[in-house]
């Protein structure tokens, strides 16, 4: 209720409200108007001083950007001759330590390589024996010599057929006989 009050006599008042305010407006703007050309020769002389020492700033943030990239390339030229050097010495260092891991582990292998060698030779010399020993009545049979021909179907050891089958042909063939393909 006291805000509608409060409008109703604004509304009735405003036109008082701005007859009093006119006048001061036209002297506002005179005086508006009149400040105008100072502020703007102000703000263009602000503006060539502002520019200057933006130039004057860049001209020295470029000196020392030029500097700190000297100075950047000479400590990285630095760092990596360097890093060369001691990445030769590591190279001289880790061949030599490899040199002498490799003569190392071929005379401690050189030992074991005999005694396996020996094993071997042992053992290949006994399975021949063995496998003479055994194999040698299988393959020749009692009655070898026989007038019957080797290739004959008439042969009474079935553990001999098993081990050795005879083809349907020769590999070579007789002489006096012509070659098919």
């Amino acid at each position: 209720m006291l805000r509608a009050l409060f409008r109703a006599v604004r509304l009735a008042e405003r036109p008082a409200f701005r007859a009093v305010f006119l006048p001061f407006r036209a002297v506002f703007r005179t005086a508006l108007l009149d400040a105008r050309p100072p502020f703007r020769a102000a703000f263009l002389d602000a503006r060539l001083l502002f520019r200057a020492a933006l130039l004057d700033a860049r001209l020295l943030f470029r000196a020392a950007l030029l500097e700190a990239r000297l100075l950047f390339r000479a400590a990285l030229l630095d760092a990596r001759l360097l890093f060369r050097a001691a990445l030769f010495d590591a190279r001289l260092l880790f061949r030599a330590a490899f040199l002498d891991a490799r003569l190392l582990f071929r005379a401690v292998r050189r030992p074991f390589l005999a005694v396996l060698r020996a094993e071997r030779l042992a053992v290949l010399a006994d399975f021949r024996a063995d496998l003479r020993a055994n194999l040698l009545p299988l393959l020749l049979p009692e009655d070898s010599l026989s007038d019957e021909s080797p290739k004959s179907n008439e042969r009474e050891d079935p553990g001999l057929d098993e081990l050795l089958s005879e083809g349907s042909g020769s590999i070579q063939p007789e002489p006096d006989q012509p070659i098919s393909i």
